[in-house]
């Protein structure tokens, strides 16, 4: 049997290529939807809603913060950002009867698309949150990479398999 997902045991969230750890509230992870063309006509009874291959809406991340930071204004420029964002969930695992710990390490690429900075309220968080709209995204569990989606290189790959490469080849860019 397989291990029972439990929760997310810790966070952390650095800007890429520094160890400096952001103290963020909740991240809220891009959702990835395929864009969708509806195929109709003979031979075809009614719809069908077909998923265009490696091709996913608008990837938001979420960024929330305790109180309005200097951090926050960091994200909300208008340059290019990356983030490492890096977590351990627990699992029971069946075969040891124990609890085992599981890595992932998310790699975000994009620009910012807004800062709310929130409410201020007495004996309260503001909310602030910062909007990434995200161009690169790689997962990683374990240190293995399970999904990839590059929009701007044409690159998307989901547990090792390069969902793209026949039309990058059709289209000269492999």
């Amino acid at each position: 049997m397989k291990n029972i997902p439990i929760k997310l045991d810790g966070l952390s969230v650095f800007p890429e290529g520094s160890n400096n750890n952001l103290a963020t509230g909740d991240i809220t992870l891009p959702n990835l939807t395929p864009l969708t063309d509806t195929l109709s006509g003979a031979s075809i009874l009614g719809e069908v809603d077909l998923p265009s291959r490696g091709h996913y809406g608008s990837l938001e991340l979420g960024i929330a913060w305790r109180t309005i930071n200097k951090d926050s204004f960091d994200l909300a420029s208008p340059d290019f950002k990356g983030l490492e964002i890096r977590g351990s969930f627990s699992e029971f695992d069946n075969t040891r009867s124990a609890v085992a710990n599981r890595a992932i390490k998310i790699v975000v690429r994009g620009f910012s698309k807004g800062l709310d900075l929130g409410t201020l309220a007495q004996n309260a968080a503001t909310g602030t949150t910062n909007t990434i709209e995200a161009i690169y995204l790689k997962i990683f569990i374990d240190g293995q990479a399970v999904f990839e989606l590059d929009k701007f290189n044409y690159i998307c790959r989901i547990n090792g398999q390069d969902v793209l490469i026949d039309i990058r080849k059709a289209l000269g860019l492999a």
